[in-house]
């Protein structure tokens, strides 16, 4: 294994006591991390201090004038503009702007409209399970459901359904703090294909409208509003791919979880009603995202360090998560612990839209998994995703009998 790799897998493997050290060290301070050199940021105060101050920006075209940038690869362009499109990754106020034209497709209200259809999908998973023994639980549920769920919500033909699962790969890839140049260009073609899907899917929407969010945007923003056809398909890919990534995520890490510790299991079992606790506490203890970033918008002093204009700030959620200044006992993992409070769905002007949605399905997914699946064991050891930003695995195989 060569020198490179090594901090990779340890770090992937286990990113808290790296976390842990850095934050007794100084929570905030100056790292190379991975290929990105910047201010890692670790204690809970001052990541969500970051997340809420709007002199940390998303886009760096805003501080350093475009014949400054390094040059972009041709074959790297169309995606880039992708991305750079994408709400996620702007600023106010055209961050603003997007974000509210979603909004009302992922408020609690309208979230919890699709509880009914959530269990129902839920079921119909794991009915096509039963006089099975061994399950992967990605393959066979954490997957499907969300992928489900989101299609629905958005308008996309369930044919067409797996497709995301590759597409969904190279979006986490080509925002991971450990990519490389060819990695990029590796999954370049996967997004543009992405594009392309979207923008026809579009066009069938313009003639044969329905009842769908995609179907609602592209109303809005023919009727006038600053919505553009880039705007519209790199909104409606970003909620596709990662709000449904990060919720099959957050199953499979809380199934996991609760596979390791079986006392916790029993707590839920026995007492149904912790299961919302719960899912806070899976959130806490091991989040689907584990890192964002910014840039620094201007020269500041904070925590004690003197940050510059343009330099990077790496906002480490899941280390914030685990601050013992804010929780007793932080790596342990407890269900019914009392007043859970985790930054794992950012906070501030990129709080997580999705957030609603998230919990519900993975309330219900634990749910209906712990209310059907006995005499359940882990097989084996699972091997997480080869990713520094999103936490994951690439398959949890688990036997159990489904009633």
């Amino acid at each position: 294994m060569s020198v490179k790799t090594d901090p990779v897998k340890t770090f992937i493997e286990n990113p808290y006591e790296m976390f842990k050290q850095a934050n007794e060290i100084n929570p905030i301070q100056w790292v190379s991390f991975f290929n990105v050199n910047g201010w890692l940021i670790t204690g809970y105060k001052e990541v969500e201090a970051v997340l809420k101050d709007t002199r940390f920006i998303k886009e760096i075209r805003n501080l350093v004038q475009e014949e400054n940038m390094p040059p972009i690869p041709q074959t790297l362009v169309p995606v880039v503009m992708l991305n750079r499109n994408m709400m996620l990754f702007r600023d106010a106020p055209n961050h603003t702007r997007l974000r509210g034209l979603v909004t009302k497709a992922f408020t609690p209200r309208m979230t919890e409209r699709l509880r009914p259809t959530i269990v129902e999908m839920a079921n119909y998973l794991l009915d096509a399970r039963k006089g099975k023994t061994e399950h992967e639980l990605i393959r066979d549920f954490a997957y499907s459901l969300p992928v489900m769920v989101i299609t629905e919500l958005i308008g996309v033909p369930k044919e067409d359904r797996e497709r995301f699962r590759v597409w969904s790969d190279s979006f986490v890839k080509f925002i991971d703090f450990n990519t490389t140049q060819a990695d990029l260009e590796a999954v370049a073609p996967s997004l543009e294909e992405a594009d392309h899907y979207m923008r026809n899917l579009i066009a069938v929407k313009r003639v044969n409208p329905g009842e769908d969010l995609l179907s609602g945007l592209i109303s809005v923003s023919d009727s006038g509003d600053k919505l553009n056809e880039d705007e519209l398909v790199a909104t409606c890919l970003l909620l596709l791919i990662a709000g449904h990534e990060t919720t099959v995520n957050l199953i499979t890490n809380g199934y996991h979880l609760l596979l390791k510790h079986r006392d916790e299991m029993k707590k839920l079992i026995d007492d149904p009603s912790l299961i919302g606790n719960a899912v806070e506490e899976i959130l806490r203890f091991d989040p689907p995202v584990l890192l964002t970033s910014r840039w620094v918008g201007e020269d500041m002093e904070l925590g004690g360090q003197q940050l510059k204009k343009a330099q990077t700030a790496i906002i480490a959620l899941a280390a914030a998560n685990r601050d013992p200044n804010i929780h007793e006992s932080p790596d342990v993992f407890n269900v019914s612990r009392g007043n859970v409070k985790h930054l794992s769905f950012a906070s501030g002007p990129h709080f997580c839209l999705g957030a609603p949605l998230a919990r519900l399905e993975t309330v219900i997914a634990l749910e209906v998994l712990l209310k059907r699946v006995h005499d359940v064991k882990l097989l084996e050891e699972p091997v997480r995703r080869n990713n520094i930003v999103f936490r994951g695995f690439e398959t949890l195989k688990f036997s159990g009998v489904v009633e």
